[in-house]
């Protein structure tokens, strides 16, 4: 073919790839669509097959989605050439030739050239291409060959070793999107629950099963006529979104990204309602579409199952299920029953048998049709209220057994307020899963506190966990502490009311029922506390004992806390966050535990310690009397004992240097660095380190601010490593220490830092920029709360500001959740100048103009 003749061709294929577009767009039949682009790939490759004259030197074959007639717009066309044993030089320059031109056409081909033999091994070898070879289809030139492929295909295929490798690769592939689908930007073809899902249920079916098809399932009773049909609409559903997608994209993309929610919920004529976007609809409909295949594809797999060796065991508990392998099954002979009244019971079977690992089929879509019926005669009755609370209290299997009761649809059936959250997006910019799946996530997580094998994640929270009195209670605030989300108003105060209303409902104890409600009311007391507050300031640590008033609440709340954060996104959680939480549970439960000591007994206290660490270095009192004289009374409530030894130890001869003094180490028990900076007083310091640091590319934790009582600035700085596996600590620590020093002393200056570009979620779900400026109580202290979207150099930007208004900062807490930032900041106007609230108001003004 000329070149002529290519460049006429490749113009009409684009008429005709528009006009297929169109007729979608017009109609929006998706089945139609993808075979019609079949077709119209299947004339022009076999017009150029016979334009080359092949005739029957080879056959070429249609393979994988292409086979099917399923070609989305950017998908590649998957080809096989199948040639004979021997190959000579003009069929192989045909070959060559024909490659070249489809290439030249703009056709994204994956192509293999193999003979029988070759094919017969390579289909032994990889079930990868066994599968994309048992949806192959005819195209061009020698059938005999191409009959003689299919008799390979079929007579390689051993039902019980394809299944079981089919199994394995579909676990593997949904390993990679951790197990879930329900994060914010789904793959609708890879991850769990979407089209690969479906498909695995054809590839199953046609392994073994002569003309399967949705219909075998119907005539087998593998499938009602009312979930068949839900089947085909969900399949219907995925297809017609990932054509969309493709469209919009331009190329072969597959996720759900945040570029394309919005435009695609336009496209589908989402309209937006109250407290929702029209992309959240779309996305709603989606998970649910996620959610069904997840469960029709367990149920129909687990039926098509071609292993015939079946290990029966009785079930003395139940005179119907039966269990069968390692699941939990119902009897044959009982499948219509009315399974109503054990639908509690059956789970509770479950959990006492350890070698069944999940429920049966025919079970499962028993329950999820009982889901349906469940109403408030059934919530009241007082007989499956204890079944629900007993599974909550077992010991074994809680996570999986609600975790198959939201698969299910039994949670949101029996607690309405968890089913108006299924499939519920969160664009706070930290959490990346549904609400349900966060929460399942955050009971999971407690659950992990429990395992042995597990201890060194978690060696106190084990512990801890394994000495708590009531479990379930700690699982019932996991389930109703995000529960009143997407409703407007603060979620805490709504998961609340429907906590209380779930307990007086279940007649819980006076004591769970108060507990629950409180810990689902401040589940987010704790992170704000060690994220945003001084933890070193005993005030602090009053303050928060005050609000967790005994042991019990506080032990619940750091459970909770520490299950919640690691269950947003496995971005957020890290060592730092840990050691907070830690510490501040330590020093919470020291002061409950201990006799009450007045804020000067506790400075007392804490000098007594460091005074014995510095002992141990044979530093005497008399060496740091002077130094701690200078520091002043309010140091040693801005310090911790550590902190304090190891400062008096480097300072106590320097106490009046001329040079800044910066000095480098590991955090104690903990991840990143500290960095101590002493220096005269002066203006810019905090500014100045904050564009070092943005400078090297390392993020700054927290800081700690304090003026001595002789004008000196000694400051701590808490940074979390860039990349702390390939890192040579002490080459860092003296880069750090001289290239500071430089920046302080005005030696060298950072170059200016600029905003980097907002995250792609930031973008497409704005976070409104937040900024709230309070009077401490008596203090001429303020604190400054910035919330809003993460970006690198944002810290040095809010200094900057403060530095043109004159505003010095006294402590600051950066508080990074995904792609979020809570920060926090003790700041003082110089001189304590009086301030109006005009100045609070501009001031807040000024830092939202130059963020946004």
């Amino acid at each position: 073919m000329i070149q002529k003749e290519i460049l006429q061709s490749k113009k009409k294929l684009a008429f005709n790839e528009s006009a297929l577009i169109k007729e979608f767009l017009k109609k929006r039949d998706s089945q139609s669509y993808l075979q019609e682009r079949s077709k119209l790939m299947d004339t022009i490759l076999s017009k150029l097959w016979q334009n080359l004259e092949f005739k029957n030197t080879a056959a070429l074959i249609a393979c994988g989605g292409y086979g099917r007639q399923e070609l989305f717009p950017f998908s590649d066309i998957d080809l096989l050439i199948l040639i004979p044993k021997k190959i000579n030089e003009t069929l192989s320059q045909k070959i060559e030739q024909f490659i070249t031109i489809v290439w030249d056409l703009g056709l994204r081909i994956g192509h293999s050239v193999r003979n029988l033999q070759e094919s017969k091994k390579e289909i032994k070898k990889d079930i990868t291409i066994h599968t994309n070879l048992l949806e192959s289809r005819y195209l061009n030139g020698d059938k005999s060959l191409y009959k003689e492929l299919k008799k390979i295909i079929h007579e390689s295929i051993q039902p019980i070793h394809f299944y079981t490798h089919k199994i394995k690769e579909q676990d593997l592939r949904h390993q990679k999107f951790n197990q879930s689908a329900y994060q914010l930007e789904p793959n609708i073809k890879e991850s769990p629950g979407g089209l690969r899902d479906l498909q695995m249920i054809q590839w199953i079916g046609k392994s073994y099963i002569v003309k399967f098809s949705t219909q075998t399932l119907i005539q087998k009773k593998y499938l009602s006529t009312e979930n068949a049909q839900k089947l085909m609409t969900t399949d219907l559903f995925f297809k017609g979104l990932r054509i969309l997608l493709h469209i919009i994209a331009k190329q072969n993309e597959d996720r759900l990204l945040f570029d394309y929610q919005n435009e695609l919920a336009l496209l589908l004529k989402y309209k937006k309602i109250r407290y929702k976007k029209r992309s959240e609809l779309l996305m709603r409909d989606v998970y649910e579409a996620i959610n069904y295949t997840t469960f029709i594809n367990e149920i129909i797999l687990k039926k098509l199952d071609p292993n015939q060796v079946i290990k029966l065991s009785e079930i003395p508990e139940s005179h119907f299920l039966i269990g069968q392998n390692d699941y939990l099954e119902i009897k044959p002979k009982f499948q219509k029953i009315n399974i109503q009244p054990y639908l509690f019971e059956i789970f509770l079977i479950f959990q006492k048998y350890k070698h069944l690992k999940s429920l049966g089929p025919n079970l499962m879509t028993k329950l999820s049709a009982a889901a349906e019926k469940i109403n408030l005669t059934f919530r009241k009755d007082k007989e499956q209220q204890d079944k629900f609370l007993s599974i909550l209290k077992s010991n074994n299997k809680v996570n999986r057994s609600l975790r198959i009761m939201n698969k299910c649809n039994l949670i949101g059936a029996y607690i309405p307020a968890f089913g108006s959250i299924v499939s519920q997006m969160q664009h706070d910019l930290f959490h990346i899963y549904t609400v349900d799946e966060h929460i399942l996530n955050v009971i999971r997580n407690l659950r992990r506190f429990a395992k042995e094998e597990l201890k060194h994640e978690f060696p106190d929270c084990y512990d801890l966990f394994k000495n708590y009195r009531d479990k379930y209670v700690l699982y019932l605030a996991a389930l109703f502490h995000d529960i009143g989300k997407g409703r407007g108003g603060d979620h805490s105060e709504l998961g609340t009311k429907d906590a209380d209303e779930f307990s007086k409902l279940n007649h819980l104890p006076s004591h769970d029922r108060e507990l629950i409600n409180w810990l689902v009311k401040s589940h987010l007391t704790m992170s704000h506390t060690a994220q945003k507050l001084d933890l070193s300031d005993p005030r602090v640590i009053e303050e928060f004992a005050e609000k967790v008033s005994n042991k019990e609440r506080l032990t619940s709340l750091y459970l909770l806390t520490v299950a919640d954060i690691r269950a947003t996104s496995p971005h957020v959680w890290n060592q730092w966050k840990a050691t907070l939480l830690k510490n501040l549970f330590k020093y919470t439960l020291n002061y409950l535990e201990q006799d009450k000591l007045s804020l000067e007994d506790l400075i007392t206290q804490r000098k007594e310690k460091a005074a014995l660490i510095l002992n141990t270095y044979n530093i005497k009192k008399s060496h740091y009397k002077s130094l701690w004289g200078n520091f002043g009374k309010n140091y040693f409530y801005r310090y911790m004992e550590e902190e304090i030894a190891w400062q008096t130890r480097l300072l106590f001869s320097h106490l009046t240097t001329n040079k800044p003094i910066i000095r480098v180490r590991h955090r104690p028990n903990g991840e990143g660095i500290e960095v101590l900076i002493y220096q005269k007083n002066s203006a810019l310091i905090f500014n100045k380190t904050c564009h070092f640091f943005d400078e090297i590319g390392y993020s700054i934790a927290a800081a700690k601010i304090f003026t001595t009582d002789h004008d000196y600035a000694l400051n701590l700085f808490d940074i979390i490593d860039a990349n702390p596996k390939s890192i040579s600590y002490e080459g860092l620590f003296k880069f750090i220490e001289k290239e500071l020093t430089l920046r302080l002393d005005g030696s060298k200056k950072s170059p200016p830092q600029t905003l980097s570009e907002r995250s792609r979620q930031a973008i497409h779900h704005t976070l409104d920029t937040k900024i709230s400026i309070l009077k401490m109580d008596k203090s001429p202290i303020y604190q400054l709360e910035v919330i809003t979207d993460d970006r690198r150099g944002l810290l040095s930007l809010i200094s900057d500001e403060l530095s043109k208004e004159a505003i010095s900062i006294q402590h600051a807490k950066i508080n990074t959740l995904g792609s979020r930032a809570e920060d926090t900041f003790l700041i003082k106007y110089e001189k304590n100048k009086k301030i109006n609230e005009k100045m609070l108001s501009d001031l807040q003004r000024k830092l939202k103009l130059a963020i946004e």
